[in-house]
């Protein structure tokens, strides 16, 4: 299950190296240097081998990045980002864009009118936190694609709904309950499905298959 979960969402480094016509080695610079995310995920295995001639055990390590990081990794080279500087410069330009865009939508405006203060949660200390998480593979493993953009979008969604679900179904008008599900749809196209040992720790489990289950089953279409 979860060795389908990495090959259907993700490329094995020696298989990502050569999507992004890159090395092993130019790649491990970039994550060195902070300017690309180390992979999401590192699976282990140990292999036992027994055969008429001898018995071999073999342990691999193989390491998986998000098959979006392309895309990023196409703008490292593409724009030059040679710098940690310059790599989050244009990682927040995109960031940034995506929340003016979001905020100023129909969606963004009804949830900044039931939930006020979350916009102001995306500060110079989230935006710090954002970046090392990045670079660390954690948006390898909760986001679709890996983009800035998704990025945003996807904690976003997670601080809306986190909002409006705090006081309970009770609490909600229908009219917020309908904006309920349309955050929730709209959190599940930018968020990843998580690894199958994952999903119940997730946000996922918590702001999209909970609230489902307990505040939108009855809410019609």
């Amino acid at each position: 299950m979860l060795l389908n979960y990495l090959y259907a969402n993700f490329f094995e480094e020696s298989v990502f190296t050569v999507k992004c016509n890159t090395s092993a080695v130019k790649l491990s610079r970039l994550i060195k240097n902070r300017i690309f995310p180390e992979p999401s995920y590192i699976f282990k295995s140990n292999s036992n081998s027994v055969s008429f001639v001898s018995t071999h055990r073999e342990e691999t390590a193989y390491r998986f990045h998000l098959q979006g990081h392309c895309a990023w990794h196409d703008a490292v080279e593409r724009l030059g980002l040679d710098t940690e500087d310059r790599a989050r410069h244009h990682f927040f330009s995109r960031y940034h864009n995506t929340r003016e865009t979001f905020l100023a939508s129909s969606l963004g405006r009804q949830l900044c009118d039931v939930a006020p203060d979350v916009a102001a949660q995306f500060d110079n200390h989230l935006a710090d936190a954002t970046w090392n998480y990045f670079l660390q593979g954690v948006y390898g493993v909760c986001t679709r694609d890996g983009q800035p953009e998704s990025i945003f979008l996807k904690q976003a969604g997670v601080k809306f709904i986190e909002k409006m679900i705090a006081a309970g179904r009770k609490a909600l008008s229908e009219q917020q309950m309908h904006l309920l599900k349309r955050a929730v749809s709209f959190l599940d196209r930018v968020e990843s499905e998580f690894a199958p040992h994952e999903v119940s720790q997730s946000s996922r489990q918590r702001c999209i298959i909970d609230v489902r289950a307990k505040f939108l089953d009855t809410v019609p279409p």
